[in-house]
């Protein structure tokens, strides 16, 4: 199950107005990611020195590949500018426990709450659950928001793989697969019902 916030979600959560400033911070760190593919662990370790005007270079924690270039977009553009001369420069960064319990809640705020199953396995039992959307956002989603849109906006499969690094075939047809489901059921709601 691929849980990941469609684009509407996403802008939706991007324009949210909190109160809360702790609550600002950890939407605009999840929305970054979301505008740029990368893993939390990436981002916490992003210093000002990594970004340019229009990219970011790091080397990626997981793959340790050097000099990853990752383009910036209008959008985490704007939340870099946010915090530029701040204490928090390049980003405010919390440790992740605290940052996907925040995230929930940013969520649940903006009212991503579709209802989602969720579907697991004890031995041989079917478990089955439905939960709004909002429980099972993570840090990790966003950069599954990242992959998903940007196959829905028609960047080529293969530039997302080139900026997100993914090195293995198939959990990346996991995202092409339902990023033409949403096309077709797209198509099927507008010219197919003319």
């Amino acid at each position: 199950e691929i849980i990941y916030l469609t684009m509407d979600e996403l802008m939706a959560l991007y324009n949210f107005e909190f109160e809360s400033k702790r609550l600002s911070q950890v939407r605009d760190v999840y929305c970054f990611n979301c505008f740029t593919g990368l893993r939390i662990s990436d981002t916490s370790s992003l210093k000002p020195s990594n970004i340019s005007d229009d990219a970011i270079t790091i080397t990626i924690q997981k793959t340790r590949a050097n000099n990853t270039r990752i383009p910036l977009n209008r959008f985490s553009k704007a939340i870099l500018e946010k915090y530029k001369d701040t204490i928090y420069e390049p980003l405010p960064i919390i440790s992740q426990q605290k940052f996907n319990k925040y995230i929930k809640e940013c969520c649940e705020e903006a009212e991503i709450n579709t209802p989602i199953t969720i579907t697991k396995y004890v031995g041989q039992r079917r478990i089955d659950k439905t939960v709004p959307k909002h429980d099972l956002i993570t840090s990790h989603t966003a950069r599954k928001t990242f992959v998903t849109n940007s196959l829905v906006l028609g960047m080529k499969e293969m530039v997302v793989r080139n900026i997100t690094g993914h090195k293995k075939e198939e959990s990346f047809r996991r995202y092409v697969k339902i990023a033409e489901d949403l096309k077709r059921r797209e198509m099927d709601n507008t010219w197919n019902k003319l």
